[in-house]
């Protein structure tokens, strides 16, 4: 029964504890942050995987609300801080301002990025900085602690581009050293898309071994009927991990 009494009494505690830092944290005027629970402050988007026909892509990033929920909906306000990107060439107007809609703590802001030539040679970036209005101040600590490393929470840096990168589950074991081509000739001659080598649920390993051996055979195919497919050097055979010449 004693042991009963000490864990309501420190349950109680606890409970007491974490209103008073509520109550410590949303004293004052409502404030607005970027999310900051993922530990970023930043994203890379690259429209390598995006259908071609594409020419805008849009991203939403969310924002958080401090203090108390409102019946009404309240307006977010934004600004471009930083950035080497040209605004209707990189990337679209930002709204003026974007809405907290009411009774709701969480809210995006859209970002619309635009797809000229220069990104399958360039990166660009755009940071973001939000800014106090009648509605929402910036109480919230601008640096916010993640293990060893710090995040703005009223700061968030995008950089976009159509530089290719290896998929995240680009296997260099079966599939060999990446190559833009090569990965367009397998998704060709496999029915694939560029994105199933970002899905971890579709490209699992047995998945791509299979790729990878059908692979092996559709080249020596191509070789062995006079129609050899090279690397964009027009030198280098092109070929699957190494595992499979041994």
């Amino acid at each position: 029964m004693i042991k009963k009494y000490v864990l309501i009494i420190s349950a109680l505690v606890m409970i007491g504890w974490g209103c008073q830092k509520d109550l410590d944290l949303y004293s004052g005027r409502d404030f607005v942050y970027f999310n900051p629970s993922a530990g970023l402050d930043s994203t890379y988007f690259s429209f390598a995987y995006v259908d071609v026909n594409k020419s805008v892509d849009s991203l939403y990033i969310q924002v958080r609300t401090g203090g108390e929920v409102k019946n009404y909906d309240r307006q977010v306000k934004v600004k471009i801080a930083e950035t080497n990107a040209t605004v209707e060439t990189d990337f679209r107007t930002l709204s003026d301002s974007y809405t907290i809609s009411a009774g709701n703590t969480f809210g995006t802001i859209l970002v619309e990025l635009l797809r000229p030539e220069v990104l399958k040679r360039e990166e660009r970036y755009i940071i973001l900085e939000l800014e106090e209005n009648e509605y929402f101040t910036l109480n919230y600590p601008t640096k916010v602690s993640s293990g060893d490393e710090e995040y703005s929470a009223i700061r968030y840096k995008i950089v976009f581009s159509e530089i290719m990168t290896p998929p995240t589950k680009w296997s260099t074991y079966e599939f060999g050293e990446f190559s833009v081509k090569k990965l367009d000739v397998i998704c060709e001659e496999m029915n694939l898309t560029r994105e199933m080598f970002n899905d971890a649920s579709y490209m699992i390993n047995s998945r791509q071994k299979y790729i990878a051996a059908k692979m092996v055979k559709i080249l020596n195919d191509y070789s062995a009927n006079g129609h050899p497919i090279y690397e964009d050097d027009n030198v280098t055979l092109m070929r699957m991990g190494d595992v499979y010449y041994n």
